[in-house]
């Protein structure tokens, strides 16, 4: 958009704060015109829901439109125009419109106030690009009204914009100006049909799936028109009396980092790349607002009382993880465009529609969800007698929330390499942060050779694979606390519970982990500090920065080989 001053308006002899009254009262006496005749109409629009039925239907119509102008005065309005589409979207996107019945653009999403989320973006109004609650969402009916078209549905209420800007859908007729409630676009078909409408952090798409069609209701550019040069924009305008002007932003957009999972090699990263500007939230960097510590106590509370009613631990788990994104999401702000977020957020945030019109980065502390499901279920082929490893199962819709949020971030940080083999283009390795080397003890004359079991003894972890290989051996497996899987039999092994890792490092000959899932190898990388021979799976994601010797999960006679090759 040029940035171009222009004379005054040309209602100049009127005082400015009678310009701004004249106009809300035509407003409101064109909105009580609106109220009294759709009162009085049996087809007025109606509101409606999500439903499933079309899903699978085939696409009549779709848009793709950019979301940032090429010349933009004040960016931060942008960000307002993106988190009034948010807002909107939710009530938009998913929804299935009966045969006969009407659609009504403001019907749809209701009034745009700051009460139901909406902020102040760039809206064009008499000739100006302004400021306003809710502005920008004329980017969502001109690319509704061209899809519409498109499809072949029927255009019962449509109005042109006042001014055409530059490369608009305008110039080729193809745009739908709103203005709440006089100005709608209202839509109609002879068959039902579904609206589905997504962003991301730089592109608007907006689809309408149908089993049936109908011939264009308009041809696509019945007149085109020329575009307006001379249009104001609040952000560069120097007619500063005018009652509409705002001038520019004070601030300006902004990164948010939240540390749910502070993690070394994250709090690294934080370090490295904070900027002047950003805000973080938990571990690693400004700390939480002071009520923060009542949200923690409360949490606690719930996660006592869930457990005493007896839910299972996951539910808990994500009960509580489902209140932490939302405690994130009430401090998101419009201008917060980029994130850097934990993973186990993601599915809440994506479902929500946090995340649309944002570019973020994604912290993984596990593999995504359905990986983690197919390697448990390929650990339960080798041991179906194994509770252990069929105590996690998403539900699937979580799944999937996982995975689309995965696929629309910009950036996998992760330090482990398993996880960043599936992120493709989007991984960032951070190294692994190794801890100081411990003192070890020797080991006494005579006293057999000691392996430490880097984890708990459960069947996810390898403690079969450990038993089987050294059976028969004269070694001796030490085992820190933690839960063991039932039905270990000691007389396969000799074991022995230590006090804790620092314990069992510090006399262990050798470590070891044939795990089939390990997302935080904190044992491992303390051994490779303290110069004791790893054996490990690539599950353990240490990659080939660091010194350990690898088996594949569930080879026994592999990690036999491996453990004697380290005692050796």
């Amino acid at each position: 958009m040029s940035r171009v001053t222009v004379p005054p308006p040309a209602r100049t002899d009127l005082p400015t704060r009678r310009q701004a009254l004249l106009f809300v009262c035509k407003a409101w006496g064109l909105r009580a015109i609106r109220f009294w005749r759709d009162a009085r109409d049996p087809q007025r629009p109606r509101a409606h829901a999500p439903a499933r039925s079309l899903r699978e239907a085939p696409v009549l119509a779709e848009f793709d439109g950019a979301l940032w102008p090429r010349d933009e005065a004040d960016p931060l309005l942008v960000a307002g125009k993106l988190q009034n589409l948010r807002v909107a979207l939710r009530r938009l996107d998913g929804i299935e419109v009966p045969a006969g019945a009407m659609f009504g653009f403001w019907k749809q999403i209701g009034r745009a106030t700051r009460a139901r989320g909406y902020v102040s973006g760039r809206e064009l109004r008499e000739g100006c690009v302004i400021p306003a609650i809710g502005g920008g969402l004329c980017q969502l009916s001109n690319a509704l009204y061209d899809s519409a078209v498109r499809a072949g549905l029927e255009v019962v209420e449509r109005h042109r914009h006042s001014r055409t800007l530059p490369g608009s859908l305008a110039e080729q007729d193809r745009d739908a100006t709103v203005f709440w409630n006089y100005l709608d676009l209202r839509l109609r078909a002879p068959f039902a049909w579904r609206l589905e409408v997504a962003m991301d952090a730089q592109r608007l798409r907006l689809r309408i799936r149908a089993l049936a069609r109908a011939e264009a209701a308009l041809p696509l550019a019945p007149s085109p028109r020329r575009a307006n040069s001379l249009v104001n924009d609040c952000g560069s305008c120097g007619q500063t009396e005018c009652h509409r002007h705002a001038g520019p932003a004070a601030r300006g957009l902004r990164r948010t980092w939240w540390m749910e999972e502070a993690w070394p090699e994250f709090r690294r990263h934080l370090q490295d790349q904070r900027g002047e500007g950003d805000r973080v939230f938990g571990a690693g960097g400004a700390t939480l607002p002071a009520q923060a510590a009542h949200r923690r106590i409360a949490q606690s509370l719930a996660w006592r009382y869930r457990r005493r009613r007896g839910q299972a631990l996951p539910q808990v788990r994500l009960a509580q993880l489902q209140g932490h994104a939302r405690d994130l999401a009430r401090r998101l702000q419009a201008r917060d465009v980029e994130l850097v977020l934990p993973q186990s957020l993601l599915p809440f945030l994506w479902r929500d529609g946090e995340l649309a019109g944002r570019r973020y980065a994604v912290q993984m502390t596990a593999l995504p969800m359905a990986a983690l499901q197919d390697e448990l279920d390929r650990a339960v082929r080798r041991h179906p007698q194994c509770a252990s490893l069929r105590d996690f199962r998403a539900d699937p819709q979580l799944i999937e929330d996982e995975w689309q949020g995965l696929l629309g971030a910009q950036t996998w940080l992760s330090p482990h390499a398993q996880v960043l083999e599936l992120a493709g283009a989007r991984a960032n390795a951070l190294p692994w942060v190794l801890p100081p080397a411990l003192q070890r003890v020797p080991r006494a004359a005579g006293a057999p050779p000691r392996v430490l079991f880097a984890a708990s003894a459960l069947a996810r972890k390898g403690i079969h694979e450990l038993l089987e290989a050294l059976r028969g051996d004269e070694v001796e497996i030490l085992l820190p606390p933690g839960d063991s899987e039932r039905g270990l039999d000691p007389g396969r092994a000799r074991l022995r519970r230590v006090a804790g890792y620092a314990q069992g490092l510090s006399e262990a000959d050798a470590v070891a982990l044939p795990a089939w899932v390990e997302h935080q190898p904190r044992a491992l990388l303390s051994a490779i500090a303290s110069g004791i021979p790893v054996i490990a799976t690539p599950a353990c994601g240490l990659g080939e920065a660091l010194r350990w010797r690898r088996v594949e999960a569930g080879d026994a006679e592999g990690l036999r080989r491996a453990v004697r090759d380290a005692l050796t």
